[in-house]
């Protein structure tokens, strides 16, 4: 593999937004305050997480009430795949304006 192949795979790792569904779990569970991802930083405030881009702004506050329901029981869980895309979704647009 050559030096270029390597700075690319690197540089593409770096950048590519991968907030994971065990990432929101620890944030929603306040076992994180907060988690810096490539240029964005994720806050929980109450029951929403917010992402913030460069300079501290705020580019969006993800509603974390979002609910699935299990047909194997009636206990409601968070679908936290569904919200880490949304906050990847968040991240990426703001690399893309950048």
């Amino acid at each position: 593999m050559s030096n270029q192949t390597e700075a690319d795979e690197i540089e593409q790792l770096e950048t590519t937004p991968s907030v994971g569904p065990s990432l929101i779990g620890d944030l929603l569970n306040d076992e994180l305050d907060s988690w810096r991802v490539v240029i964005c930083k994720i806050e929980k405030d109450d029951d929403d997480l917010l992402v913030y881009g460069e300079n501290d702004h705020l580019i969006k506050r993800v509603d974390t009430d979002v609910w699935t329901t299990s047909a194997l029981s009636e206990t409601e869980v968070k679908d936290l795949a569904r919200i880490a895309d949304k906050i990847n979704s968040a991240i990426a647009s703001e690399e893309d304006e950048l």
